[in-house]
């Protein structure tokens, strides 16, 4: 899934400077990390969906083209290799490191969606976590942030 949303965001994105400028390659850099996410217990929910869509929406102002484009891209993406790196740089270029530790909030909250926290798609969001330098410490508080009832 990544090597095709990577290759649109090649595409869309990086050859065309004013998206870049407007802010629109860093929303899909992290609209992606949030599909992976999703994907990465072989189970995208409905309640995993439907959050990263609202998030998408409100957090990241994605226009519904983008947003059509992104989610179409994930859903119809076979998996292939992880590529991370090139998403969480541009978010460690970016994002300063309370808007990085707020990103993993959203991630461990999409991770819970579906009321069943999977091993992988904790290793995941841990691997992104060391992507973008957060240190474990606010990892593990940024996921009880999202826990269900948490705060």
């Amino acid at each position: 899934m990544l090597k095709k949303l990577s290759q649109w965001f090649t595409d869309e994105v990086l050859t065309q400077p004013e998206a870049a400028t407007e802010g629109h390659g860093l929303e899909l850099a992290t609209a992606a990390l949030m599909m992976e996410v999703a994907r990465s217990d072989q189970e995208k929910s409905p309640q995993e969906l439907a959050l990263i869509l609202k998030t998408m929406r409100s957090r990241l102002h994605l226009s519904e083209k983008e947003l059509k484009d992104l989610v179409n891209l994930a859903e119809e993406s076979a998996e292939e290799a992880h590529d991370l790196y090139a998403f969480t740089s541009l978010v460690n270029e970016n994002f300063d490191y309370q808007e990085k530790k707020q990103l993993l909030v959203d991630l461990w909250r999409i991770a819970y969606a579906d009321a069943t926290l999977d091993s992988y798609e904790s290793h995941i969001i841990r691997r992104i976590a060391g992507l973008m330098h957060v240190s474990n410490n606010d990892m593990l508080h940024a996921r009880s942030k999202a826990r269900p009832n948490g705060d």
